[in-house]
């Protein structure tokens, strides 16, 4: 069942096929999880929770996907929807704890080349100031920059899941590079 397509997939899924959606789940679990961590700025618990929401309804909603688009884009759809919905039902009643929701001590965890001491603190302040970077981008323009780059969908993918015309996908992508490129300069 790993070399059949994702649509074929979704559709026997659709049909009761748990098997069908546990292929799919391997395949997207650490795209999906990666995707909440990072435009949703979740610490790791909290990603993992809204990535299995986000399979939860691929599953409650498999008899709705119509193919109008790959599966990959209409999967990071519903991911973001669960994640919006997710902030407006909860982060918002609860705004005393959103604190504990947006620490970033889920990113030291950076692993070891075998390299030398000073080489992993290098390695890991520069990831650190990305990471900080991005973090600080307006959410319209991190979103289109983490479907594009980090989970490498096509312009006409990320606008699919964003709800916008290429072109919108086109000009948040440099504006989101222009800004990187600005904060990333100014603090080196």
């Amino acid at each position: 069942m790993t070399e059949t397509s994702d649509e074929e997939l979704i559709r026997a899924a659709a049909a009761g096929d748990g098997a069908a959606l546990g292929v799919l789940i391997e395949r997207y679990k650490d795209s999906v999880l990666s995707f909440m961590a990072w435009h949703f700025s979740l610490p790791p618990e909290e990603a993992r929770d809204m990535a299995q929401e986000a399979f939860v309804a691929v599953w409650k909603s498999a008899a709705s996907f119509r193919g109008e688009s790959s599966f990959r884009t209409w999967l990071f759809s519903v991911a973001r929807n669960v994640g919006l919905g997710y902030f407006r039902h909860y982060v918002a009643k609860k705004s005393e704890s959103a604190g504990l929701l947006f620490g970033d001590e889920e990113f030291e965890n950076i692993p070891d080349g075998a390299r030398g001491l000073l080489e992993d603190l290098e390695t890991a302040e520069r990831a650190a100031l990305v990471r900080a970077a991005v973090d600080a981008l307006p959410d319209k323009l991190k979103a289109a920059l983490l479907l594009r780059e980090w989970e490498g969908l096509s312009y006409e993918e990320a606008a699919a899941v964003l709800g916008v015309p290429v072109g919108t996908v086109r000009s948040r992508l440099h504006n989101a590079h222009a800004r990187l490129l600005k904060a990333l300069t100014e603090r080196s």
